[in-house]
């Protein structure tokens, strides 16, 4: 009997309340458009760089230029990485080949980073097999998206498909802005819980369990 093989995500209040994600899942994250979803890739990257595994970051339709600024405000020396083979950036130009140079990359690299901000609307059995590989893998996958620019079948699927499904909410009342991780969805039972967490020049705080 096969047994599966664990792991710590690297994310905090997550890891605490959920405990380890399987290798060979996906991890969806979807954010509003003012939720600064995007940073949580690198709350977990530098974890998992610090204990030596490699890292592949997929940018659908952005340039890696203002993500290697991001990732050096978390403390990661991604030219050093870079130069070592252990972190990659993958640029594509549209969601089937992010999707396929996913397929690519989860074979060979530990953590799987999809950045599909922009956009995502990728062809339904494309990702379908996307989802088989990763199964089939060692690996982990964290996808990040918007929920008003995601292609609702595709997400649906995604969702689906996910070991958990955490969602980024932004709040508004005047100038004063809170902003809510939540987690809506597990593949096994789970607590849901929340966070408030804030956004500094240095990255992400996050702050306090909310009460659902």
């Amino acid at each position: 009997m096969s047994v599966t093989r664990t792991i710590r995500l690297g994310l905090p209040v997550f890891d605490v309340r959920v405990g380890n994600v399987s290798l060979g899942s996906i991890q969806v994250f979807i954010g509003d458009k003012d939720s600064y979803v995007h940073l949580f890739n690198y709350l977990i990257a530098q974890t998992w760089v610090n204990r030596g595994e490699r890292v592949a970051m997929i940018l659908e339709k952005q340039s890696s230029t203002y993500h290697i600024s991001v990732a050096e405000s978390f403390g990661i020396d991604v030219t050093g990485l870079q130069d070592a083979n252990m972190w990659k950036y993958e640029e594509t130009e549209s969601s089937d080949d992010t999707i396929t140079k996913a397929i690519e990359l989860v074979l060979n690299y530990s953590l799987l980073l999809i950045d599909a901000t922009a956009w995502f609307d990728p062809d339904p059995s494309l990702l379908y097999r996307f989802i088989t590989t990763v199964a089939s893998s060692n690996s982990i996958v964290v996808f990040t998206g918007i929920d008003e620019r995601m292609n609702k079948q595709a997400q649906g699927i995604l969702e689906a498909n996910a070991e958990y499904v955490l969602r980024y909410e932004t709040y508004w009342a005047g100038l004063r802005v809170e902003r809510i991780m939540k987690l809506v969805r597990s593949k096994t039972p789970t607590q849901p819980f929340a966070v408030y967490y804030t956004v500094t020049k240095d990255g992400i705080n996050i702050e306090e369990l909310k009460r659902l």
